[in-house]
């Protein structure tokens, strides 16, 4: 930072406004931010020699003014000889805007400025010419892969640790699981055919994920700002776009906005929009039967590429030279590529030197968990959005309790609420918030301390499906005597005790190995895609299984790869197979 100045610009309603007014790069804006960003509004480009950049400063009391002057002069201090500023005027006019950089010639895609302006969203945090993004933040600590299936595949070099340790890093070489000999996968997954191998790896964008329904806050406002710099200039500015945080952060929805907002110049057939672990079936699937050309062919046709959850993304020997060789694609021709990741760049190692390019070489950045007012506000925004119309007190409620467990699963529970309150309307029946947290969501909160159900007396015979009957598995801890017979049966009970009338064919009971610490999430994944089930039912690993401290993580990882194969996902803990809420939450996680 070159030099900085504060000075007073007095509103009506903010007496205490001032101006942070700076010269300097993106690595100076990156630390304002940080150090002062729930103070800070957005920083707006200057046309001057003093200065480049301005922040407007929120109720800047003499306290925080001062606390905020001593911090700059210790980063930049001011001469001595320095003549004290002018003073501003009591309201200061608007700032000019900066114009967009114009877009890549080889896209094509209009300039942001053409575009029909999304609304309630804030510009990019503009870089002056030459300035590089700042650093990604550092990595957590490594720990042992969690769903990789490669016995050769080496964990991560350990990092030191600069902040408490969160969620173990994802796989650093992923495999998937190979058929059975002879087997051969099926032409569908989930029941929907799979027309083309380009059919199997695209997904549809999401009406519901757009920046118009788009919250922007302190949290995720780096973000924001480079995914409009993204829209306004593709494949030139920030290429990769690296988005990673804890789940809950809003990773899938800015992608799935970037993604729209990009094909409202391009065209939807112009874009491609897939996932990690469905990218890797595709091809894997493709590579199998020398059916490439059509992916290669799609992949030609197309000038971005959204992919969500690259960390599960699965390498084999088998298909990373053709999964490389799509990255490599849209580099070479300035296409723009955007990733997700629950898991920063440095994390994933293994990984960038399969697909032969570094996930931080454009802008990576990290999305935060929400504070708990704002957590209230999003509560809002999703269960209007999915239906669940909930009032301002029941808002409030639902946030109290899912602030202390389950906000990292809000769309899922906003989901879940929707469709039971409609079921409970449809059958005349009390239908207030209360009344169904009480039965899905309490008990699996208060948990149980109690020891797993005698199983081994359990038997199950499964019920006459009608020809329409959606194809069910389960798939249970191996070892366990009764188990598969015992969740049966609890499932079923639940179903008929709270009125749901779908009816399910069981067409795949099998046991994962509870040992095995890697890989597990994608073997299962295989089994159900190979059976060409819709839905599976899913139990945890045991307490004594090394999967059991990080049991959490891997349902997470299983619903997202079945839910992206098309099988939607229930989930039981083990040390909740007593609970009839999680299976009460299965039957309307497999609602349509």
């Amino acid at each position: 930072m070159d030099r900085w100045d504060v000075r007073a610009a007095p509103t009506p309603d903010d007496p205490q406004r001032h101006l942070l007014l700076v010269r300097g790069g993106a690595t100076d804006v990156a630390a304002v931010l940080k150090k002062f960003g729930a103070l800070c509004g957005r920083p707006t480009p200057l046309d001057g020699e003093d200065f480049n950049l301005s922040f407007v400063l929120h109720k800047a009391t003499p306290e925080i003014r001062e606390k905020l002057s001593e911090w700059l002069e210790k980063i930049a201090p001011k001469p001595a000889a320095t003549p004290p500023p002018a003073p501003a005027p009591a309201a200061l006019p608007p700032m000019p805007a900066i114009p967009p950089p114009p877009p890549a010639p080889s896209l094509g895609i209009p300039s942001a400025a053409t575009l029909k302006p999304p609304t309630d969203i804030l510009p990019p945090i503009p870089l002056p010419p030459g300035a590089t993004p700042p650093p990604p933040a550092p990595m957590p600590a490594a720990k042992e892969p969690l769903v990789s299936l490669g016995p050769d595949a080496p964990p991560p070099a350990p990092a030191p640790v600069t902040s408490p340790p969160v969620a173990a890093p994802p796989p650093t070489e992923v495999r998937m699981a190979t058929p059975a000999p002879g087997v051969t996968p099926p032409a569908t997954a989930g029941g929907t055919p799979l027309a083309t191998p380009a059919a199997a790896l695209t997904d549809e964008l999401r009406p519901d994920w757009t920046f118009e329904t788009l919250l922007v806050g302190a949290y995720n406002r780096f973000a924001h700002a480079a995914s409009m710099s993204v829209v306004s200039s593709p494949g030139s500015m920030y290429n990769p776009l690296f988005l990673y945080g804890a789940p809950g952060t809003g990773k899938s929805h800015l992608l799935y906005a970037i993604a729209t907002l990009i094909s409202k110049g391009l065209g939807t057939a112009s874009i491609l929009v897939t996932s990690g672990s469905k990218l890797s079936r595709a091809v894997s699937a493709a590579v199998a039967k020398g059916g490439m050309a059509a992916i290669d062919k799609k992949v030609a046709e197309s000038k971005a590429i959204f992919v969500d959850d690259i960390h599960l993304l699965a390498i084999t020997d088998q298909n990373k030279d053709a999964i490389a060789k799509i990255f490599k694609s849209f580099f070479d021709r300035s296409g723009q590529v955007v990733l997700t990741s629950m898991y920063p760049p440095k994390a994933l190692g293994a990984l960038e030197e399969a697909l032969k390019f570094q996930f931080s070489k454009g802008w990576s950045v990290d999305l935060k968990i929400p504070s708990p007012t704002v957590q209230r506000d999003l509560v809002g925004a999703v269960t209007d959005r999915l239906g669940a119309q909930l009032g301002g007190d029941e808002i409030g409620a639902l946030a109290d309790r899912l602030t202390v467990s389950g906000y990292q699963d809000l769309t899922l529970w906003a989901r879940r609420l929707g469709t039971m309150r409609k079921m409970r309307a449809a059958a005349a029946q009390p239908a207030k918030l209360e009344d169904i947290l009480r039965l899905i969501y309490e008990p699996i909160t208060i948990g149980t301390e109690a020891p797993a159900p005698n199983m081994t007396a359990a038997s199950f015979t499964p019920p006459q499906a009608p020809p329409d009957a959606d194809k069910l598995a389960v798939i249970t801890p191996g070892g366990i005597a009764g188990i598969t017979a015992y969740v049966c049966t609890q499932f079923y009970d639940a179903g008929a005790k709270n009125g749901f009338k779908r009816s399910y064919a069981h067409t795949l009971t099998e046991a994962y190995d509870p040992m095995r610490q890697v890989g597990v999430p994608f073997q299962i994944a295989d089994i159900c895609v190979r059976a060409g089930v819709s839905r599976a039912l899913v139990v945890g690993p045991g307490p004594d299984s090394p999967l059991a401290p990080r049991a959490n993580e891997f349902g997470h990882a299983v619903r997202r790869i079945l839910e992206s194969s098309g099988i939607a996902t229930g989930w039981v803990p083990f040390n909740g197979l007593q609970i009839p809420a999680y299976y009460i939450n299965a039957h309307l996680d497999f609602e349509p």
